[in-house]
Parts: C-alpha cells; sequence; structure tokens
C-alpha cells in the first residue's frame, strides 16, 4: 500500500463529499443550454472551490480512523515486510519490468492482454502508418503552428459570443501534450501475427478540450437519428415487440475501419446536414461547429517512435467526438442510401445502428 497515495486519495474523498452537501446535487453532463442565440454547454475548468465549513464531526472522526489504519498498516509492512504474492511471482514481474524487448497491450477485443516481441509490435505500427493514403510523415514538431491555429478559433468563438467565458477558459489549452500513437492487437483474427488498429491517446493535447465541446452538441443529434441504438438492452426490448414471420431475414453487416475511412468533406457535410435539419442552431454557430471540426480533422498529428505523423483522412480513435461524427456521417448515408430513393429499403421491418 502506498501511503501518500492513500492519503490523497483521502482528502479527495472529504472533498467531494463537502461539495456534495454543499450544492446538495450531483452536476449533469451533456447539458445544452439557451444564453441568447446561441446553444452553450456547462463545461468549465476544473473548481478547486474547497467548502471546508461543511466538513461535519463524522467526517473528521472517519478521516482520523482512516488515517489510524495506515499508520497501522505501515507498521505491520515494516515488521512483516511481506508480500502477496510469491518470490517466483515477484522475479516473473520484475524480469517483466527490466525486459524491453516486449510489449504488452490489452487485446482489441475479448478483454485480454497481449505479450508481442518489440520488433513484431513495431513491424504492425509501421505497416499502419506506411498506409501513405491514411497518414503523413512530418519532417518537425508542429505543436507551435497549430496551438496558433486553436487559439484564433477560440478568440473567434468568444468575439462573436458563441462561447461562454467559461467555455472559452475550458477549451484553451495552456500546456497541451503531444498526442501519442500505438494500436491494440486483434488477436481474435490473427493470433500469431495480429493486425491492430490504431489509437491516438489525445488527453491533454490541443484539441481534447475541443473535442469534448463538440462531442456535447453533437450527441443530442445522433439520440435523434432514424437508426439509434442505445446499447444491448434497448435493441432487445424493441425486438421483443415484433412477431417474426417465417418471410423475414435477419440480417447484419459491418463497416470496416469506420473511424479512419471518412473524408473530410463528406463527415461535415453529414453534421452540417443534421444541424440545419435539427433547426435549433443559428447559421453562425453552425459554422463554427464545421470549423472546428475540420480544425481536429486536418491537424490531428501525433508521435510515434522518435517521429511525427499527421492523419489525412478518418478521424482518430481516442477523440472524444468521434463517436459522434461516425454516427451522423453513417445516419447521412442511410439517409441517402436506405431512407429515400431504394424501393429495397420500403421492405426494411427494422433497421437499427451501433457504434462501439
Amino acid at each position: 500500500m502506498n501511503s501518500f497515495n492513500t492519503y490523497i486519495d483521502l482528502q479527495k474523498f472529504k472533498r467531494s463529499l463537502c461539495l456534495k452537501k454543499f450544492f446538495a446535487k450531483t452536476p449533469i453532463e451533456r447539458i445544452i443550454i439557451e444564453e441568447g442565440k446561441y446553444k452553450h454547454t456547462t463545461l468549465k475548468k476544473k473548481s478547486k472551490f474547497y467548502p471546508r465549513h461543511m466538513i461535519s464531526k463524522e467526517m473528521e472522526a472517519f478521516d482520523l480512523m482512516i488515517l489510524s489504519e495506515i499508520r497501522k498498516e505501515e507498521k505491520k509492512n515494516k515488521l512483516l515486510r511481506r508480500s502477496n504474492i510469491t518470490k517466483e511471482e515477484t522475479r516473473a514481474l520484475n524480469s517483466l519490468c527490466k525486459n524491453k524487448e516486449l510489449i504488452i497491450k490489452p487485446a482489441d477485443k475479448g478483454g485480454g492482454v497481449v505479450v508481442l516481441s518489440k520488433d513484431k509490435y513495431e513491424r504492425e505500427a509501421l505497416r499502419l502508418l506506411g498506409d501513405t493514403t491514411t497518414y503523413k510523415y512530418l519532417e518537425g514538431d508542429p505543436t507551435t503552428s497549430i496551438t496558433t491555429k486553436f487559439s484564433i478559433y477560440l478568440d473567434k468563438g468568444k468575439e462573436l459570443d458563441i462561447l461562454t467565458e467559461n467555455e472559452f477558459e475550458y477549451l484553451l489549452v495552456q500546456h497541451p501534450k503531444v498526442p501519442v500513437f500505438y494500436y491494440l492487437p486483434k488477436v481474435h483474427k490473427d493470433r500469431e501475427n495480429p493486425p491492430g488498429r490504431p489509437i491516438v491517446s489525445g488527453i491533454g493535447s490541443i484539441s481534447s478540450n475541443l473535442s469534448e465541446y463538440l462531442d456535447h452538441l453533437l450527441q443530442p443529434l445522433v439520440v435523434s437519428t432514424r437508426a439509434y441504438v442505445k446499447d444491448t438492452m434497448a435493441i432487445i426490448n424493441t425486438l421483443a415487440n415484433i412477431t417474426w414471420e417465417d418471410t423475414f431475414q435477419l440480417v447484419t453487416c459491418d463497416v470496416n475501419s469506420l473511424y479512419t475511412i471518412i473524408p473530410h468533406h463528406l463527415g461535415c457535410e453529414a453534421v452540417q446536414f443534421f444541424l440545419r435539419e435539427l433547426g435549433q442552431f443559428e447559421e453562425e454557430q453552425i459554422d463554427f461547429i464545421i470549423e472546428g471540426i475540420k480544425l481536429i480533422l486536418q491537424n490531428n498529428y501525433f508521435w510515434y517512435d522518435y517521429g511525427f505523423y499527421l492523419q489525412l483522412i478518418g478521424t482518430a480513435m481516442g477523440t472524444r467526438f468521434a463517436p459522434s461524427y461516425a454516427n451522423l456521417f453513417m445516419a447521412y448515408w442511410e439517409h441517402q442510401m436506405v431512407w429515400t430513393g431504394h424501393c429495397w429499403g420500403q421492405n426494411l421491418i427494422l433497421y437499427r445502428r451501433y457504434i462501439d
């Protein structure tokens, strides 16, 4: 047990209790509020507010009790110096930690753990990045120039009052991290040489908060699309209300690598279509949203193996608004290819779409 980390967690828990007691309610995510002629989110910088006067005697007693238990555990560990695993397991873990020739990743599906040789992992990563229609190698770090583009965009939103002061401060990432590329091995397809599902970890990147902002605005559009299904239980409940007939056929289909194949112009066209169809967004805000999506898509850069790359098509798996964006793209395709202009669409008893 790490005593210091346990103490920090205890203090965070106390603050959380005090805040809940102070506000007497929990925040609701993805609330869209009306302010003037534009729609806004509740996004804002994380508050450091701590209503210490809400600390009760019960909280203080709980705090003292936990601290006492922490000290007891520290004394036990010093006296016993015992581990909860065997010596052999300890040696194995230490050996794995020191082994720089192995890569350990979660499997793409099934929740398993995959251990690959470094050479094999890097070969697949370079194969993925070698697709010049999807990725472009960059000569240097583009962080500074891309940060400038985002700053200009956010300044514009603030000047037009499309962004509130809270939204502006939240979206402006002062010290952005460089996104990192990795992939998840698809061992369900090939156990010996598993292909990879590319992921870009963009937590703390220049586009991370803007992506979250766009997701808040796009989620209500996704839910309103004709084929939307929330989860497994939703489709089970829907099927329960259908009387099966001998002439019916059950069909499933899958889109291969959807996130990385959506052309930017078609994806933006789809989002623009549904924003206008909903009829609740001002044209100026629609333009601002589309500009933000283009900004993320066209500046989706990342680092891998001492080099920088730019994704040329599609959106990265890992960015917050990607599922909403992909859902709306598919809904737009369905609008053109399923619901209108095709007589076979009239023969559908039920049609639903789910994006994991």
